[in-house]
């Protein structure tokens, strides 16, 4: 986090598959994912992406992280990809609770935990999201859902590929 605030974290910049680095992040986490379903549709269409793959690969783990651990017993996380002329899109959603909402302004800050949620972990992780999101001049936003859970939209500007033949790849 020093290091992030200090502005020493520089994003590398190279041409990466977004829906790898979803398959990667769900792959990190599929031991603290035995009694939760993860939902990833890969969006077939995606372009490759200039973008820092490890900065963003860690995005996509801390959100799966938390979810996991903050949402009840058999809830769904959901991973959604997209993108329009000058941005992608990461979206990871669950249905849980959702965040209180005398709470959601806090949730980024360093070492903040919710109220009345289990002991153990730093109270990092988001503002570690928001941290690496920002790093590559992107936005991240929490909105509770109507239905119930929580929803964080990552906003990041890229390049994308424009040769979408792959027959060789």
């Amino acid at each position: 986090m020093s290091r992030l605030e200090a502005g020493f974290i520089q994003p590398k910049m190279d041409w990466c598959d977004l829906n790898e680095l979803v398959f990667s992040a769900i792959k990190d986490n599929e031991n603290d994912a035995q009694h939760h379903k993860i939902v990833f549709l890969q969006k077939e269409n995606m372009p490759l992406v200039k973008i820092d793959s490890g900065l963003t690969e860690q995005i996509l783990f801390n959100l799966i992280h938390n979810a996991l651990q903050h949402t009840p017993k058999n809830s769904t996380i959901t991973i959604q990809l997209d993108h329009n002329l000058t941005h992608c899109f990461m979206e990871v959603s669950d249905n849980g609770k959702g965040f209180p909402k005398n709470e959601i302004d806090f949730v980024f800050d360093k070492f903040y935990r919710l109220n009345q949620t289990a002991t153990g972990g730093t109270g990092l992780g988001l503002s570690i999201v928001k941290g690496f999101t920002e790093a590559m001049n992107g936005k991240i936003f929490l909105d509770n859902l109507k239905e119930g859970g929580a929803k964080f939209t990552i906003k990041i500007p890229c390049e994308f590929s424009k040769n979408t033949n792959l027959e060789n790849e």
